[in-house]
């Protein structure tokens, strides 16, 4: 049923129960954790097989560590998921319709999301059904679908996801939180439910038996809290086409364009009376700006406006000049971009009265050539350093040509911007195919580490592997198991030990173990052989070669003497080569400017750490790097299993470093962030809060 037939005298208290179920959010969620503590590792003794055993153990180990940041989040995470079910975004609903489209991840996690609603659903139906009554009496759903309401339980499995989605952990530990948390939010979200039922058959009941309520007979507490959800109409401008006149609503930003934004936007802008003020002040503010010239860039913005016919048009001019405003006063922009930007202004203020989409539409050309032409620029912290004057030279021509076009619509933006695409590509040509060479090294060494440490935890599950010497185990779980995942990745032809390198780790132990030492004192010479041929297939350093095997070799003599009953060599043997958590063979070292570990002492612990870089040092993010002086990178590429992150430089080199340290460097200070978000979204961001500045101020 839509808003114009819906009863308006419940709409305040309605609005007032999701506010509330919002803020209960953190309640709900630490119950809900607390519950997971206690139950999921009786769970996990209850699974079979032991990768998912360990992989839910591992989730759960992550949650406590997480606790305290997924309980403060909740609520914002509700609040973002009651807003896009409130606007009706059919486009967030769960449906296995879609799932054909998505890749294996997230396909997963989607069936992992259906699954988890049809669980919670199904343990708070009883009071789900009163509420949803209670809702249908007072006609706040569509006839027909009372459940398609914004308390529903699929919204809460939805917020769960947006929490993970939002959280430093990895695809297995997101999918474990999906698959098991759900069905633990049940009792408080039945509590809930019963809660919002009474509350608001408090009002609907009395009403049906002796007439309706005036809108202002609802409690005035009520009212007062009914006012945080009115993302809907703050889309409404962004949600408009070229010539849309038919609503005339405000709106600063997008959800979906801007979701790091949106909880605290969500904050700011509570009352849609507010924005409407807003609009009135704006209105004034403009009449009251004084005449500079007719030439004057104030006096060209002052001509739009009075081309602007309707209220979204005037505030579209009002959003691009405070974006500008924003741009050219952002620090991290060197002089002569802010200049560019604010060269672009005029152009801007036409496209923003003809074509909304541009505060709305990513990939609009406008969009995408203020962020390229800023994000860019942040590759250099001056104009005096190599390549920037370039950069420069094709951004100002570009921008010239933009300008003398005149045009009003999205095309000259195109044009623009793949000028200047062409022309830096072209500017660094050596510098994109460093990029492809090194990641694709990156990737092959992701994939054959990851199967290493599988392999490692076979060798150690081995009966036979308990009493081994560590410097034996070092060996097996480390260059060895890097042998056998290379071999098992380029074998073709399906065999069940490529190359016979799994023959090794069972004669290594037995050699090195007096009990067992005397079945394979004959396979000394293939022993010492197989390994020479295995370490040379990964490219494995020769010194480090002849360590391990003068270390095999002493622990064998020293455990065929101790079995016969001879003497002891004197000598001790010699310590093994120090190892590193994840190994890149030389070749992928170079290809890809891989800055190692420190190495660490054999049989300490060697897994790499749970805790994954800040949240903000995504894909895109410009950080400075310190060596002998500060440089400037930017984070151009980051494994798929978070183990590898590689940094790209102006001239085009590149720079990889493991997770480790990668946070080492951030703890050390010798990596700092320069810039974690996108300029021009930073920039919106501004005025959203300007906008809610100057509300809050009527």
């Amino acid at each position: 049923m839509s808003g114009a037939t819906q009863q308006p005298q419940y709409q305040s208290l309605y609005r007032a129960c999701i506010k509330d179920a919002a803020t209960a959010g953190a309640v709900l969620m630490q119950a809900t954790l607390s519950r997971a503590l206690r139950e999921l590792p009786g769970t996990a003794d209850r699974v079979a097989d032991v990768v998912d055993r360990n992989l839910l153990l591992e989730a759960v180990g992550v949650l406590k560590e997480q606790q305290q940041a997924l309980t403060t989040a909740f609520p914002q995470a509700l609040l973002a998921e009651f807003a896009q079910a409130i606007a009706g975004d059919r486009g967030s609903s769960l449906s296995f319709d879609s799932l054909p489209l998505l890749g294996n991840e997230q396909l997963q996690e989607n069936a992992d999301l259906v699954h988890g609603a049809r669980e919670l659903e199904a343990a708070v139906r009883p009071q789900l059904e009163k509420l949803e009554a209670t809702l249908a009496a007072a006609e706040l759903t569509p006839a027909g679908a009372s459940h398609r309401h914004p308390l529903r339980p699929e919204v809460y499995v939805r917020s769960v996801y947006r929490l993970a989605r939002q959280s430093p952990v990895s695809p297995a530990v997101r999918r474990r939180w999906l698959r098991y948390l759900p069905p633990l939010m049940a009792p408080e979200l039945a509590q809930a439910y019963a809660a919002t039922a009474l509350r608001l058959q408090a009002v609907v009941a009395p009403a049906a038996e002796g007439g309706t309520y005036a809108d202002d007979e609802v409690p005035q507490e009520a009212r007062d809290q009914a006012t945080q959800l009115t993302i809907r109409e703050l889309r409404k401008l962004l949600a408009a086409e070229p010539g849309d006149g038919a609503d005339e609503s405000v709106v600063i930003f997008s959800e979906s364009d801007f979701s790091h934004t949106v909880p605290s936007a969500l904050e700011m802008v509570q009352d849609m009376r507010k924005v409407d003020q807003l609009l009135l002040q704006l209105r004034q503010r403009q009449a009251a700006m004084p005449g500079r010239g007719r030439d004057s860039l104030a006096a060209f913005r002052e001509a739009l406006r009075q081309e602007a016919r309707r209220p979204s048009q005037a505030l579209g001019l009002e959003v691009v000049h405070l974006m500008v405003d924003n741009l050219a006063a952002d620090p991290r922009l060197l002089p002569p971009v802010r200049d560019i930007v604010r060269d672009l202004e005029p152009a801007l203020l036409r496209l923003a009265l003809v074509d909304p989409r541009f505060f709305s539409d990513r990939e609009h050309p406008a969009r995408q050539l203020l962020e390229q032409l800023t994000q860019r620029s942040l590759a250099w912290s001056s104009a005096d350093d190599p390549g920037f004057s370039t950069f420069m030279d094709a951004l100002q021509q570009a921008t010239e040509a933009l300008l003398d076009a005149g045009g009003t619509g999205p095309e000259t933006f195109d044009i623009a911007l793949s000028a200047l695409q062409e022309a830096w590509d072209e500017a660094q040509p050596r510098g994109r195919r460093n990029r492809e060479r090194a990641v694709r090294a990156l990737m092959r060494a992701e994939q054959r580490n990851l199967l290493a440490e599988r392999l490692a935890r076979q060798v150690l599950e081995r009966p036979d592997a308990a009493a081994a010497p560590p410097e034996a185990l070092a060996f097996l779980t480390g260059p060895w198991a890097q042998v056998m995942a290379q071999a098992r990745l380029a074998d073709t032809t399906g065999a069940e030990d490529p190359w016979g390198y799994g023959w090794v780790v069972q004669n290594v132990l037995w050699s090195v173990q007096p009990s067992l030492a005397a079945r394979v004192a004959g396979h000394q010479r293939a022993l010492v052989e197989r390994i020479d041929q295995g370490l040379a297939s990964i490219d494995h350093l020769p010194a480090d070669t002849d360590r391990w095997q003068n270390l095999l070799s002493a622990l064998r003599d020293l455990a065929l003497s101790t079995a016969t009953g001879t003497a002891v060599r004197a000598s001790e043997p010699e310590p093994p080569p120090e190892k590193v958590n994840t190994w890149l063979a030389p070749l992928e070292m170079h290809e890809s400017g891989f800055v190692p570990d420190s190495a660490i002492p054999p049989g300490a612990h060697t897994s790499e750490p749970d805790s994954l870089p800040p949240q903000e040092l995504g894909v895109g993010a410009y950080v400075d790097l310190r060596g002998d002086g500060w440089e400037r990178w930017q984070l151009t590429w980051a494994s798929p299993h978070g183990l590898l992150f590689m940094f790209t430089h102006a001239s085009g080199s590149t720079r990889s470093m493991t997770r480790r340290k990668l946070n080492g460097m951030m703890a050390q200070g010798t990596l700092r962030l320069v810039s974690a978000h996108p300029v021009v979204e930073g920039a919106l961001d501004a005025v959203a809060r300007a906008a809610w500045r100057n509300s809050s101020s009527l």
